[in-house]
């Protein structure tokens, strides 16, 4: 992050620079990103990190291409329309109350660990329609998922890459195995809206990295951005003393309703993008502008980086959710928390509702102290985390 950030105050924001073998592109401009996004299908493919021959979600919906992607995302749009969405919110709001009224026993510390535990309980729940989840199963998910994330991303960034099968690989087979078995026994029950199953692909491989897919991408991401949203809130007095004014009307939250609450999720977004590079390679010759890209070259596009350009948001290390408030969306692809062009994330709405849901009912049971300082480090893996966890304290609300 460091070095891209380097690039660009250097040479601004179109760079080509070699590494090893490869040539890379870093493209921080809203036109390029929006010209390789935009034409994915057609001379783009997914560059570096979770590629197809992933033995666990190979052929889901994050890393297949082509016709095969066109079909899975056809398949699935169902489940994440915006009006099956709505119909997702009494599902949303008991499950989110259920986890809320544990944390009233035993509040949590890490607020990131937390949200991820919510985010995937919320996704088991009301996406897949699990029943009978307890929190120790869920968290023993977080952290098979957690570990394999981390080694996706350490082995997409080595030229070592010994096949997934070796059998010293132990850690992995151990997470991957026990993973696998959890989402093969969950137990489903019907809900009164569209779920993923009966959408799903009928080979049987296929149906389980669909699975996988929708379980990891699912809720990983939005974890992250509703973890995000809680500790600037807490850590900025005058933000918090506002999304609890909103907080305490008897209203499902929706950024109507809610619009300062909606201003810092998209705020967070930008500051703390979960998804915070995005790779892509030619498949063939495509000219652009006075340059040509070729196979084989590897063009990177970081939210995080395009976030702070200072042209689209002034102040922009800042956290000023207002910006949000009352003016219009920034240009096209300046503002990529859920990627663009065809393979914007399915997801989307979903996600937000959710964030939006979270922050103000934990805001109106919870009173938030940080305990971690402004500013913490963070970790650019397959998504952007917190290093050493966001700390926080809890505490019911009395008044």
């Amino acid at each position: 992050m460091a070095l891209f950030q380097a690039l660009v105050h250097d040479y601004g924001n179109r760079v080509r620079f070699p590494m090893g073998l490869w040539t890379f592109y870093l493209l921080n401009d809203p036109e390029s990103a929006g010209f390789v996004l935009s034409h994915h299908a057609h001379g783009f493919r997914k560059g570096p990190g979770l590629t197809n021959d992933n033995p666990l979600i190979g052929r889901g919906l994050l890393t297949v291409e082509g016709a095969e992607w066109a079909d899975a995302r056809r398949r699935l749009s169902p489940v994440f329309r915006p009006r099956n969405v709505m119909a997702m919110r009494p599902g949303l709001e008991e499950a989110l109350r259920r986890m809320l009224d544990l944390w009233a026993q035993d509040p949590p510390e890490d607020i990131e660990a937390a949200m991820m535990d919510l985010s995937l309980f919320l996704v088991l729940h009301n996406v897949f329609g699990a029943s009978d989840l307890s929190l120790a199963a869920i968290r023993r998910l977080t952290e098979d998922v957690d570990w394999l994330m981390r080694f996706f991303y350490h082995r997409s960034r080595t030229i070592w890459r010994f096949p997934y099968a070796f059998p010293f690989n132990r850690r992995y087979h151990r997470h991957a195995h026990r993973l696998i078995a959890t989402v093969r026994a969950m137990t489903t029950e019907s809900r009164p809206y569209v779920t993923v199953h009966g959408h799903l692909a009928a080979d049987s491989l296929t149906r389980q990295h669909e699975l996988l897919t929708l379980t990891i991408a699912g809720y990983e991401t939005t974890g992250h951005a509703m973890a995000w949203a809680l500790f600037l809130t807490a850590t900025h007095p005058a933000v918090e003393a506002a999304l609890l004014r909103e907080a305490r009307q008897q209203v499902f939250p929706t950024p109507q309703t809610h619009p300062w609450t909606y201003a810092v999720i998209l705020e967070s977004l930008r500051l703390y993008p979960p998804v915070w590079l995005l790779s892509r390679t030619p498949t063939r010759t495509v000219p652009f502008d006075e340059g040509t890209f070729r196979p084989g070259d590897i063009l990177l596009i970081s939210p995080w980086l395009m976030h702070r350009n200072a042209h689209v948001f002034p102040e922009p290390d800042a956290f000023r959710p207002e910006r949000w408030l009352g003016s219009g969306p920034p240009p096209p692809y300046a503002f990529l928390p859920f990627g663009g062009g065809p393979r914007r994330c399915i997801g989307e709405d979903l996600a937000l509702t959710e964030a939006v849901l979270v922050v103000s009912r934990v805001l109106a049971q919870f009173h938030l102290t940080a305990l971690t300082p402004p500013n913490p480090p963070v970790f650019g893996g397959l998504t952007l985390r917190s290093r050493d966890g966001l700390r926080m304290r809890l505490q019911p609300r009395t008044e």
